[in-house]
């Protein structure tokens, strides 16, 4: 019999995570921006997913968005802080030379449009030193983006270190946690980052359920204009189920670390 082992890819449902989605896929029927009975019930399914996800970063519940994965999450941070730092004369933006395709082409995209791009190198074990992010920085750097840990070696990069360095300058920082939410402990003050972007399926939770931390203090365009879920971040009817099966995900992951 085969054995699954590509946990790096996708990991399985949890069934705890499938039993906790199955009210809302069936009788939890209501629209989460509805008054009525349904509609709060499916509701308070989503804020309490959304504490959930918080406690797993260390972060407030307000700061917590849900998205449809880590690749809007990541598009989502990337182009609405470049736009917001536009405004400002800032059109530079930093990143790693082995981020995910899900950042490394949207900042490629960004250059195509009139951004500047500098793409820091690394080491032999795909580490990025703070010195040589450091030393990419200029006036009118908009943002830094550098992962978590890397989706094909593992490499954990020194996040603290760069972001302590880049809240020291005033510059928004960006990471791609994907690959490391659920697995190592997280702490989004500890690391100095300013977003965050996770994926549900990388710890047992769902496919097509991400999120996008935003601190607090933090200016950021939308990516999806419509409705008012979300804060009037993310427009779009909210997946209940989805964001229930991350949120519980979340809280299996935390406990499970210890």
């Amino acid at each position: 019999m085969p054995v699954y082992l590509d946990y790096a890819a996708t990991t399985p449902l949890d069934a705890r995570v499938l039993m906790a989605m199955q009210p809302y896929l069936t009788e939890v029927c209501g629209n989460p921006s509805s008054l009525h009975c349904f509609g709060q019930a499916a509701r308070r399914g989503v804020m309490r997913a959304r504490e959930e996800v918080a406690a797993l970063i260390g972060a407030s519940p307000s700061e917590v968005f849900f998205t449809s994965g880590g690749t809007e999450s990541d598009n989502w941070a990337l182009r609405g802080l470049a736009e917001e730092r536009r405004k400002a004369g800032c059109r530079h933006i930093v990143i790693s030379a082995v981020e995910h395709p899900a950042v490394r082409e949207t900042c490629r995209d960004l250059a195509a449009h009139g951004y500047a791009l500098t793409e820091v190198p690394v080491d032999a074990t795909g580490r990025v030193a703070p010195s040589d992010v450091a030393a990419a920085l200029r006036e009118d750097t908009a943002l830094v983006t550098i992962m978590t840990a890397n989706n094909e070696v593992g490499t954990l990069q020194p996040i603290a270190a760069i972001g302590a360095l880049l809240r020291a300058r005033g510059i928004p920082f960006h990471t791609d946690a994907v690959q490391a939410a659920g697995h190592i402990p997280l702490d989004v003050e500890e690391l100095h980052v300013d977003a965050l972007s996770l994926s549900a399926h990388k710890f047992c939770g769902p496919k097509g359920v991400g999120v996008l931390y935003v601190r607090r203090t933090l200016r950021i365009a939308p990516l999806l204009y419509g409705g008012a879920q979300e804060r009037d971040m993310r427009a779009g009817t909210e997946k209940v189920a989805g964001s229930v099966g991350g949120g519980w995900a979340a809280a299996i992951a935390r406990m499970e670390m210890g």
